[in-house]
């Protein structure tokens, strides 16, 4: 039975199976799926006032057995520090002690800590899904700057740049929200939404980190282009100057993208923590109009966390949809072929459950950018309901 509803019933476990916009209107691949995560309900009450939902494959707006919308108990003792990655970040915070203190940026310190991680990064000593969000306990400015170092890094390294541009942005992403040692608590903490006047605040981080950094002459120019542009997007929607598509340096880009995820994995005044999947689907979803396409494909590859709803190439050529993930391994999902190794659509449904024996000599080999032209074509079909 398919059910209209208003998007604020909405909740995790009912079966969307249409909208009262386009498709194409709407940053979903197709507009048949199962809810799984507060940022599809989001997504869908930004877009959509009503949508329809099939009683048959989910839940009903009655009240949930459980309660999803509880946050986490925050009485509980935080989960302990990941051990590689403390170290950063204990001598990261001894360098925005410096400058709290009024001693100015020890740009030598910074560079140590920025080269050592790509280092490390070089070892494959250790794997990116080691990198976890805050959880209320420590310098949480540290912790981002040291997380979003990890992951820039390695999406540099991905895309085969330059040694030398690989650290300059891992350096950028160390410095990137620099400007936010000067903004209030009162702001940065407010549980509740931000006026118009402290919206405008927060953006002035970027000039602030900016000014921070003009004192100090031996700070590559990449290092300043991200500092300046990482909130800028591919549309032209971000900000301070509207920049789009290649008009933003690619360090810049990675590090944006790299910061959106390690926020959304992180907990904050207004929302708890979202899982690595939650985060990974909206980057997803939301590229490549918001974010990088190639740069949220790479962090996707990197984590190894495929969310339902991406499009993988297997090692057999084919091209399927991510369904759902097991538990114990989220690197073999379980997948709905689309297209075979001919890149030909397939309209009779295949299912390929990874994490299946009979499957073990198949895995993804790659995860496709959302602006492939291929992968465009599949939204196409899908905004006509052929998939």
């Amino acid at each position: 039975m398919v059910k209209k509803i208003a998007t604020s019933q909405l909740r995790k476990g009912m079966y969307l199976c249409g909208t009262d916009r386009k498709w194409i209107d709407i940053p979903f691949l197709t507009t048949k799926f199962l809810i799984r995560s507060d940022a599809d309900i989001d997504t869908l009450r930004q877009y959509c006032r009503e949508v329809f939902i099939d009683l048959a494959k989910g839940l009903d707006v009655a009240e949930p057995e459980h309660d999803y919308t509880t946050p986490p108990d925050r009485s509980a003792p935080a989960a302990p520090e990941p051990g590689p990655l403390l170290p950063f970040r204990s001598r990261f915070e001894t360098v925005l002690g410096r400058i709290r203190a009024g001693s100015g940026l020890d740009f030598a310190a910074v560079e140590d800590i920025a080269c050592e991680i790509v280092s490390v990064l070089d070892s494959g000593s250790i794997s990116l899904n080691r990198v976890e969000g805050w959880h209320q306990s420590g310098d949480r400015l540290a912790h981002k700057a040291v997380n979003v170092c990890f992951l820039a890094a390695a999406l540099a390294q991905r895309q085969a740049l330059a040694p030398e541009l690989v650290r300059h942005t891992a350096i950028g992403a160390l410095l990137h929200d620099l400007g936010l040692l000067k903004l209030p608590q009162a702001i940065l903490g407010k549980a509740s939404l931000l006026t118009d006047a402290e919206q405008l605040e927060i953006r002035q981080h970027l000039a602030t980190g900016l000014a921070l950094l003009a004192t100090t002459p031996e700070v590559p120019s990449t290092v300043l282009e991200v500092v300046g542009d990482h909130h800028e997007r591919p549309d032209g929607a971000g900000y301070p100057r509207g920049l789009a598509g290649g008009q933003i340096g690619l360090p810049a880009r990675l590090v944006g993208a790299a910061s959106v995820y390690e926020a959304l994995l992180s907990d904050r005044a207004d929302r708890p923590a979202q899982s690595k999947v939650e985060a990974l689907r909206y980057l997803y979803q939301a590229s490549p109009a918001q974010f990088d396409a190639v740069a949220v494909a790479g962090l996707i590859e990197a984590v190894t966390v495929y969310p339902p709803g991406c499009v993988v190439e297997l090692s057999n050529g084919v091209l399927a949809m991510v369904d759902e993930m097991p538990a114990d391994d989220p690197g073999r999902p379980a997948c709905r072929v689309i297209a075979d190794s001919n890149k030909q659509l397939l309209f009779q449904e295949q299912r390929i459950d990874l994490s299946q024996a009979v499957h073990s000599n198949l895995a993804i080999a790659r995860l496709p950018a959302t602006d492939e032209p291929f992968i465009e074509l599949l939204a196409s079909f899908a905004a006509m309901e052929r998939l």
